[in-house]
C-alpha cells in the first residue's frame, strides 16, 4: 500500500491536500535569504515534521505527539487549541498504486481530535469506536493480522514510522527496550517470514495449571508435610488414652465408625472445593481463548472479494475460509485446554453424591451415639480424636493435590520443551539462515551501492534463566557516525520492502523518515534513486540549505512551507 493523498480539513475547509508519488517526497522550508533579516526567522518550526506525524496518527498513533513539544514534553497549547477549535480533520488516502488513486483498492483513513459524539475515527466511512481497535482493523485490513495478535500491527510497521526515537536511532530495535527479548524474537519472526510450531495451546495450559498449583501452595508442602506428622502422633496418643478407658465395644466401634466417617468427608470435600476451582479456571481460560474468534460478515464483504478477484489472479483461499481457519483454530485450543472437562465434571457429580450419602451415615451415627451414655472423659477424648482426623483428612488431601499439579505442570513443561527443542532445532536454525540468506542480499546490495561496505543481519541462541530464545543484530563496520547510521537504516527499509515483496510478507510500501539531513548529501541523492528504482516512497522533511542541489527539483518535493505559510496557516 502507498500512501496517495494527505487533506487536512479546518472548519468544514480543506486547509491543504499533499499528493504523494513513487520515489522521493520531500517537505521543506522556502524560507527565502531575504527573509533572513532577523534571526528568528528560520525553516524551524513551521511543521515539516507534523505532517509525518499526522500520517502515523491515522494509523493509531496518540494524537498528544502532534502537540506537544518533543524536547520539554509540555503540550503546545495553541496548537492543540486550533486542531479542537477548528474542528480539524485529517484523511488519509491509500492505494496498490503509488502515483495515482486507484478506486478498486481505494483505502481512506479519517480521524479527528474531538471526543464523544464529536469524534470521528473511521475507515472506508465506518466508524470505529474505540481506539485501541482502530489500528486493529487497520492491520487486520490490510496484513491480515488478527486483532489481539502477537506480534500487532503497529508492531510490525514499527520500522515505517521512523519519526520519532527510538526508530530513528536503531535498526532493528525500533521498538526501544520496552518489548522483551521473546516479543522482539516473535516479531523478527513475523518479518523475516519464518513460521515456528504453535506452542500458544501448552503454554495457556501450563499458565492455569501454574496458577492452579500457586494456589495450592499457599502453604508449602513441606509445611504440611511437618503437620501430617504431628497430627498422626497425637492421633496415636489421643487413641492409646481412649483405650485405657472401660469403654463399651459397641460405642467404641461406632466411636471409631464415627472418625473414619469425618476423615472420609473431609477428604471428599476437599477434593470436591479443588475441582471446582480446576474447573473454573479451565472455563476461564476457554472463555479468554474464545474471545480472540474473529467473527465477520461475510455477506458484507463479499462484494470486496469480488473485487479483489478482479485485480488478483488465482486467489485460492476465500475470505471465509480464513476466518473458518482462524476460527478453527481457536477451537482447537479451546478443546486442548478442556478436554478434562467432561471427565471432571463426572467427578465433581460422583463426589457430591457421596458426601451426601456420608453426611446421611454421619448424622444416623451421631443420633445413634446421642443415646449412649458415655463418661465425661470418652466424649472429650472422642472429640479430640474428631478433629485431628479431620485436620488429618484436610492435610494429606492437600499434598495430594500439591503433588498431582506438580506431576502435572512437569508434564506440560516437558511438553513444552518438547515444541522448544523443535524450535531451536538444527532445522530451524538452517531455515532461520536462509531466510536471513535472502534478507542479506537485498541489505548488502543496498548498503554497497551507499557506502561500499556489505551490511546485513545475523542471529544467534540465546537464553536466560527462564528460556531460551533467538536474538538478532545488525553487521557491519566502521559504523560510527550518526550520519552512517542514519545510512543503515535506509539501507535495512528498503532492502527489506524488497525481500517482503519477494517473500509475499504484508509490508507498506512507504517509509517515513525524520533527522535524515544527519546523513551526507550524497547518501541521500543513493536513497532518491534506490527508491525511484524500487518504486518505494520515502517522505521526509529536511531543511532547505541541507537539501543537496541534486534533489532540488519541482518532482521532489510534495510541499513547501515557511514561517510565512505554516502548515496549519496560523
Amino acid at each position: 500500500m502507498y500512501i496517495n493523498q494527505l487533506d487536512i480539513i479546518a472548519a468544514g475547509k480543506e486547509l491543504r491536500s499533499i499528493r504523494f508519488h513513487s520515489g522521493l517526497n520531500l517537505i521543506v522550508d522556502q524560507t527565502l535569504p531575504s527573509d533572513l533579516k532577523e534571526i528568528i526567522n528560520t525553516g524551524n518550526d513551521v511543521g515539516k515534521t507534523t505532517v509525518l506525524r499526522l500520517i502515523d496518527y491515522c494509523f493509531g498513533k496518540d494524537a498528544k505527539k502532534i502537540y506537544t513539544d518533543p524536547e520539554s514534553g509540555e503540550p503546545l497549547a495553541d496548537v492543540k487549541a486550533y486542531l479542537i477549535e477548528k474542528r480539524v480533520l485529517i484523511r488519509l488516502i491509500l492505494s496498490e498504486s503509488a502515483d495515482k488513486i486507484e478506486p478498486n483498492s481505494k483505502y481512506v483513513i479519517e480521524r479527528n481530535f474531538l471526543s464523544g459524539k464529536h469524534k470521528i475515527q473511521t475507515i472506508n466511512g465506518k466508524q470505529v469506536s474505540r481506539v485501541k481497535e482502530f489500528p486493529q482493523k487497520i492491520g487486520e485490513d490490510l496484513f491480515g493480522i488478527p486483532p489481539d495478535n502477537k506480534p500487532t500491527f503497529r508492531q510490525v510497521t514499527g520500522r515505517t514510522f521512523r519519526i520519532d526515537s527510538p526508530a530513528i536511532d536503531n535498526t532493528l530495535k525500533f521498538l526501544g527496550k520496552f518489548p522483551t527479548v521473546t516479543e522482539y524474537e516473535t516479531l523478527f519472526m513475523y518479518m523475516f517470514g519464518i513460521q515456528l510450531p504453535d506452542r500458544t495451546p501448552i503454554v495457556q495450559q501450563l499458565n492455569t495449571e501454574r496458577a492452579f498449583l500457586k494456589r495450592l501452595e499457599t502453604t508449602p508442602r513441606e509445611q504440611l508435610t511437618l503437620e501430617m506428622t504431628k497430627n498422626e502422633d497425637d492421633i496415636r496418643l489421643a487413641m492409646q488414652k481412649r483405650a485405657s478407658l472401660n469403654i463399651d465395644p459397641e460405642y467404641e466401634t461406632k466411636i471409631n465408625q464415627l472418625d473414619e466417617l469425618k476423615y472420609q468427608r473431609t477428604i471428599i470435600s476437599n477434593k470436591l472445593t479443588a475441582a471446582d476451582l480446576r474447573r473454573s479456571l479451565i472455563k476461564d481460560a476457554q472463555q479468554q481463548i474464545e474471545e480472540t474468534k474473529s467473527f465477520v460478515n461475510t455477506d458484507e464483504l463479499k462484494a470486496l472479494y469480488n473485487e479483489a478477484q478482479g485485480l488478483i489472479e488465482n486467489i485460492q483461499i476465500s475470505f471465509e475460509q480464513l476466518v473458518a481457519y482462524n476460527n478453527q483454530m481457536v477451537n482447537a485450543r479451546s478443546e486442548f485446554i478442556g478436554r478434562e472437562l467432561p471427565q471432571l465434571e463426572a467427578q465433581i457429580r460422583e463426589m457430591r453424591v457421596e458426601l451426601a450419602h456420608k453426611k446421611q451415615a454421619f448424622d444416623a451415627l451421631t443420633e445413634a451415639l446421642g443415646n449412649t451414655n458415655t463418661t465425661k472423659d470418652l466424649e472429650q477424648i472422642s472429640e479430640v480424636l474428631g478433629k485431628l482426623h479431620e485436620t488429618r483428612g484436610r492435610v494429606s488431601n492437600s499434598i495430594e493435590q500439591i503433588d498431582q499439579s506438580r506431576d502435572k505442570v512437569n508434564e506440560l513443561e516437558q511438553s513444552l520443551k518438547a515444541v522448544d527443542d523443535s524450535a531451536f532445532s538444527e532445522t530451524t536454525h538452517k531455515l532461520i539462515h536462509r531466510q536471513l540468506e535472502k534478507l542479506n542480499r537485498y541489505f548488502s546490495t543496498m548498503s554497497e551501492a551507499m557506502y561500499g561496505e556489505p551490511y546485513g543481519v545475523t542471529f544467534e541462541q540465546r537464553s536466560d534463566s527462564k528460556k531460551k530464545y533467538y536474538s538478532f543484530y545488525v553487521f557491519s563496520y566502521n559504523n560510527s557516525s550518526s550520519g552512517k547510521k542514519q545510512g543503515e537504516i535506509a539501507a535495512f527499509d528498503l532492502g527489506y520492502i524488497q525481500f517482503a515483496r519477494a517473500e509475499r510478507i504484508p509490508v507498506l510500501d512507504f517509509i517515513l523518515y525524520d533527522k535524515k539531513e544527519l546523513m551526507h548529501g550524497n547518501q541521500l541523492v543513493k536513497i532518491a534513486e534506490e527508491a525511484e528504482h524500487q518504486g518505494i516512497q520515502i517522505l521526509f522533511p529536511i531543511l532547505s540549505d541541507k537539501l543537496p542541489s541534486q534533489l532540488n527539483a519541482p518532482g521532489n518535493i510534495v510541499l513547501r512551507l515557511s514561517q510565512k505559510d505554516k502548515l496549519f496557516r496560523f
